[in-house]
């Protein structure tokens, strides 16, 4: 990942880890493997640099991908975040979506920027497009927590901010909250660090009903931290990274704009 400098977030996975579920299917030298090193990640509100050591264990690398077929599988990268997508399977739309993403491989200044932070950041972010709650229904809770909601209105009044309806609900959460922000959070990372980032939800989500986005952006503002703290995956930007032959990979030469034509037209005969 520090080679590639793309979003860590696939790497970062734990199914092949040891005693999780796709433990058989990765080796022991690969559960033995040590830390990559650091990553350079961004805060997703204010673009603010910050390091990240990468856990050892396994998790931090990538496999290489083939090139076989490279003009029907754009979008590129692990997370399809480069280049146009497009649905039709015919020939013709393929060859769209390859050239819009090998231009954007290879061009990286043409990628999407953050419409939010901008040049801040390298690439852009998943942000919610207007005001949001995340809903849990009480059938897809665990049996203890599903027993409790059925305990009935007084829990609701006890919890407002947490439980409606018989379900799980937390918001609301402002228009250009980055989506990983939740969706990243690690449910096994410690208890108590967990509980803390709750009841602060709890303080700062009721003050954002009925704001503006804009006072609503700054009360979300003070979750981040916590969120980042608990996050199993603190990389926001999702389109980075695999500047190979660039002038944004500032350990070797880029090609020259003739030699990277040369190279798509070679690489549409995989």
């Amino acid at each position: 990942m520090t080679l590639l400098q793309t979003n860590a977030c696939s790497p970062l996975a734990t199914n092949a880890l040891g005693g999780n579920i796709w433990d058989n299917f990765s080796s022991q030298t690969y559960k033995d493997l040590p830390s990559a090193g650091k990553l350079t990640l961004y805060n997703p509100i204010d673009g603010t640099p910050f390091e990240y050591d990468l856990p050892a264990g396994g998790r931090g690398y990538t496999r290489v991908p083939s090139l076989i077929s490279l003009w029907s599988t754009a979008p590129f990268l692990l997370n399809n975040s480069v280049g146009k997508f497009n649905w039709n399977p015919s020939v013709e739309s393929r060859m769209d979506s390859f050239n819009d993403s090998i231009e954007k491989m290879l061009w990286p200044e043409k990628r999407d920027k953050d419409p939010v932070l901008g040049d801040k950041v390298p690439g852009f972010i998943y942000r919610t497009t207007t005001t949001s709650y995340i809903k849990a229904p009480a059938g897809y809770l665990p049996d203890k927590l599903g027993k409790l909601l059925s305990w009935g209105d007084w829990l609701h009044n006890l919890f407002p901010w947490l439980i409606s309806e018989g379900m799980i609900k937390i918001g609301p959460i402002p228009k250009g909250a980055p989506v990983s922000l939740l969706t990243n959070i690690d449910l096994e990372s410690d208890k108590v660090d967990l509980v803390a980032l709750l009841l602060k939800m709890k303080a700062d989500l009721k003050q954002v009903e009925g704001k503006s986005d804009e006072e609503a952006a700054q009360v979300f503002k003070n979750l981040v931290p916590d969120l980042i703290k608990v996050s199993k995956c603190p990389d926001y930007v999702v389109n980075k990274g695999h500047y190979f032959g660039t002038s944004f990979l500032k350990e070797e030469p880029p090609l020259t704009d003739d030699d990277k034509r040369a190279l798509i037209h070679f690489l549409k005969t995989f």
